[in-house]
This record gives C-alpha cells, sequence and structure tokens, in this order.
C-alpha cells in the first residue's frame, strides 16, 4: 500500500557518496580520452543506473527523483569543468561549456525523474 502519510527522508550522505564515484568515473575519462562527445558518457550511464534503481524500487517521487538526480550529476559533471584549460581570455568560453553542461544535466535529470516516479497509488 505503500507509504501514505509517512515522508520519507533523504539520506544525503549516500547520494554525495554515489557522486563522488560520478566525479570519479568523469575526471578518469576525461584523461584517458581527448573526445568531448565521450566525456558525459561515464556520468549519463551512472544516473541512467541511478534512474533503473529508483524505477526498480518505486519509493521516488517525481520531485524526489529530480532532486537526488540533479544532485548526483552536477557534482558529477564539475570535474569535466574543472580539467578544461581556460585562459582569461576565454571566459565566455567557460560560461558558455557550463551552461551548456547544466542545461544537459537538467534535461538528462527530468527524464530520469520521469522514467523513475512511482506509479499513482489509489486508495
Amino acid at each position: 500500500m505503500g507509504n501514505l502519510f509517512l515522508k520519507e527522508k533523504e539520506n544525503w550522505w549516500v547520494w554525495l557518496l554515489w557522486s563522488a564515484i560520478g566525479a570519479a568515473l568523469s575526471y578518469y575519462s576525461s584523461y584517458v580520452t581527448e573526445q568531448v562527445q565521450y566525456l558525459f558518457l561515464p556520468v549519463s550511464f551512472l544516473l541512467l543506473v541511478l534512474t533503473w534503481w529508483m524505477n526498480y524500487s518505486k519509493r521516488y517521487e517525481f520531485s524526489r527523483a529530480f532532486k537526488v538526480l540533479l544532485f548526483v550529476g552536477s557534482i558529477s559533471f564539475a570535474p569535466l569543468l574543472y580539467t578544461q584549460n581556460y585562459t582569461l581570455d576565454e571566459i565566455t568560453k567557460l560560461f558558455v561549456d557550463s551552461a551548456f553542461v547544466l542545461i544537459s544535466l537538467t534535461c538528462v535529470s527530468l527524464m530520469g525523474a520521469f522514467i523513475a516516479k512511482r506509479p499513482k497509488q489509489y486508495y
């Protein structure tokens, strides 16, 4: 029947651990490959695995899944911007790349939250 009136509290330390794993994967992938299009694959795969687990457990509504995926993704994508070498003249390129990463992360998190949300329960 589910938890009708019980709100589950998030254990953010677990999600921070998953974020650290994703950050390590993205940091490693940025040194292994020089192709920009392949840099998003490890973190996207991690978010896909977390989405599958959230869908399997059926305990996450849309807003909760979106917050978790956005949190894990934002920390996991951070090393991609850190490993790029920008000079002071290329500050606009840094802002454009940051905006692209943020928009793509939001889109991936939205799709993952739609997939991971639990079905409606009628009482």
